[in-house]
């Protein structure tokens, strides 16, 4: 895990690129206080000091190749899939891809996690925001975010096509660690289990594999998950059908004028200099939203590990 102090820098520091010159990319004002005081309320986790200091300093970025990253917890609805809650949604891109950090014990979120909606697959990303900033940072740095984002689809491909073959059978248990033995031996006996612990070049959860019907488990907040349920839309299919986007919406008036999406052609937001800002806790007026994700109602149940 990242140190806190080495995620400052990697926000507010100039982002220039490899000859130097500047880039898009840029920090977004920080939060005054009694902001961040009110944020705790709406926040999906616990606010460390490390948090609070970072919200001090910057509430997110804008101009990012993948939209502006927030860091409020304000600006999208609340992570739909149980499993990786609580979870702050960083950043929802073009492609309609759920770049979110599960929120724990940790002074920093994380790990990362990329949710694609097609194919249906998790893509493990960092093990906290500190890496995944200096990742963002490095690659868009040196121009190469593009190349980046196209191995991060690849490797989604890769579970998916793989999705058979990576499964493990809850009957298996015998052949498991202790650690997640109880857990599986308590699972529907049609699940299958993805066990994301080992680093590997297919390190991401299918979680698509049984269709809309799918009931989805995890042991703890270990990266060990399970689908159960009659495979008859996913399990078979080449290709998961893709689904919509989580939707956008503002929640605080200082986090809501700071944060922009340059690449979605949506209307600019109120700024205190423009008077039409709206008070704290308040949504503008005509603001635009996306339709919440649908097509699946998921029972999700998240056991302790024995």
């Amino acid at each position: 895990m990242s140190s806190p102090d080495t995620l400052m820098p990697l926000v507010s520091a100039p982002w220039l690129d490899a000859d130097g010159h500047p880039l898009s990319v840029r920090p977004l004002p920080g939060l005054r206080s009694d902001v961040i005081q009110s944020l705790e309320c709406s926040y999906p986790g616990i606010l460390t000091p490390a948090m609070k200091a970072l919200l001090g300093s910057s509430c997110g970025l804008a101009g990012t190749e993948l939209g502006s990253i927030d860091f409020t917890g304000c600006w999208f609805l609340e992570e739909p899939y149980a499993v990786f809650r609580p979870a702050l949604t960083l950043a929802i891109d073009d492609a309609e891809r759920r770049w979110i950090a599960e929120i724990g014990d940790s002074d920093l979120p994380g790990p990362v996690w990329c949710v694609f909606p097609d194919p249906e697959v998790a893509v493990y990303v960092s093990d906290d925001l500190a890496a995944f900033m200096a990742a963002i940072r490095e690659y868009t740095g040196r121009g190469e975010m593009h190349a980046w984002l196209h191995r991060l689809t690849a490797r989604a491909r890769t579970v998916w096509s793989r999705r058979h073959a990576l499964a493990m059978r809850p009957h298996e248990a015998a052949h498991s660690d202790r650690a997640i033995r109880g857990w599986l031996l308590g699972l529907p006996m049609d699940a299958y289990v993805y066990d994301l612990r080992v680093q590997g070049i297919a390190r991401g959860w299918p979680y698509g594999v049984a269709g809309p019907s799918g009931r989805f488990y995890r042991c703890g907040r270990l990266p060990v998950f399970a689908v159960a349920g009659l495979p008859a839309e996913g399990w078979r299919a080449p290709r998961p059908r893709s689904r919509d986007a989580a939707t956008r919406a503002p929640a605080s008036a200082e986090v809501s004028f700071a944060i922009e999406t340059p690449h979605s052609g949506r209307k600019p937001r109120p700024t205190p200099e423009n008077p039409g800002r709206w008070p704290l806790g308040r949504r503008a007026s005509g603001s635009p939203l996306r339709p919440p994700v649908r097509g699946r109602t998921a029972m999700v149940e998240l056991r302790p590990c024995a």
